[in-house]
């Protein structure tokens, strides 16, 4: 993703870099593992997210992977020792698996919004970091699937949590329970990701999501990201009461003097039809 960066963050596993536009790119970068999930990088995200949730000028934040891959899901030579399979000593999920899925998922404190650029396959719990994101645009010929019961091994990561509240309990069911992969443009079809597009558009696309984002009021989209989640569980009347509460809070900020004053003048594309 080709942008100009006023800040920079390298981790052993992590990548974050900030341009002037206040969109944030939180790079997996283990591209020789496909990025592939250890404690460690759970450490690294942790780290990051928190970075992030402190830097005031971050307006949106976009996930992605380096090389070939969003991510292959857990590290296969810790689900080999999990399993018995192997001796070696090294990381374990057996025993604490809540406490390294919690590190990943972490992405989903950020109060700003996140998109995942899935710029490759997004496997059993890649894809269920995907999905932690608010919005995820793919790859045209990008695998995705919830591949854990082909592995015998019960889904996690929030798996049965995700997926059933973007497509439904029948469709989740099947995703589930078969562990089929299936391709992005599948994934658009069943809602999973909100669109596909060319790999070599990938990039140019993300961007602009994201500056459009960006150019919105900054504090009304985190209070509108969180009234979208609590929403979820609500009744109608709660939602009324608590966007009442917040766009009462909105109208006496400057972002909302500066838009409407901007309609107003006839001076914002989005209204006036330029």
């Amino acid at each position: 993703m080709s942008i100009e960066t006023t800040i920079e963050t390298t981790l052993e596993k992590l990548q974050v870099t900030v341009d002037d536009a206040g969109v944030a790119t939180l790079l997996l970068n283990d591209p020789e593992s496909r990025n592939a999930m250890t404690p460690d990088m759970g450490e690294e995200m942790v780290a990051a997210v928190e970075q992030l949730r402190a830097n005031p000028d971050v307006r949106v934040v976009v996930v992605t992977g380096a090389g070939r891959s969003f991510s292959a899901g857990g590290n296969l030579a810790m689900l080999a020792r999990d399993a018995g399979l192997s001796d070696d000593e090294g990381p374990s999920l057996k025993g604490s698996p809540k406490d390294f899925y919690g590190r990943f998922l972490s992405i989903r404190k950020i109060e700003v919004p996140t998109i995942a650029a899935i710029n490759g396959h997004a496997i059993g719990a890649g894809l269920c970091f995907a999905l932690g994101c608010d919005m995820r645009i793919a790859a045209r010929g990008a695998k995705m699937g919830m591949t854990f019961t082909r592995l015998g091994i019960h889904p996690g990561m929030g798996a049965t949590y995700s997926l059933p509240r973007l497509v439904g309990t029948a469709v989740a069911a099947e995703l589930l329970f078969t562990g089929r992969v299936f391709d992005a443009d599948e994934a658009a079809r069943l809602g999973i990701v909100n669109r596909v597009v060319q790999p070599d558009d990938l990039g140019a696309a993300t961007q602009q999501l994201a500056t459009e984002i960006a150019t919105a009021g900054p504090i009304a989209v985190r209070m509108t990201k969180r009234a979208l989640y609590l929403g979820i569980n609500q009744s109608l009347d709660e939602s009324l009461d608590l966007e009442g509460f917040q766009q009462n809070i909105t109208f006496g900020t400057d972002d909302a003097k500066e838009g409407i004053q901007a309609i107003m003048e006839k001076r914002d594309p989005v209204f006036t039809g330029r």
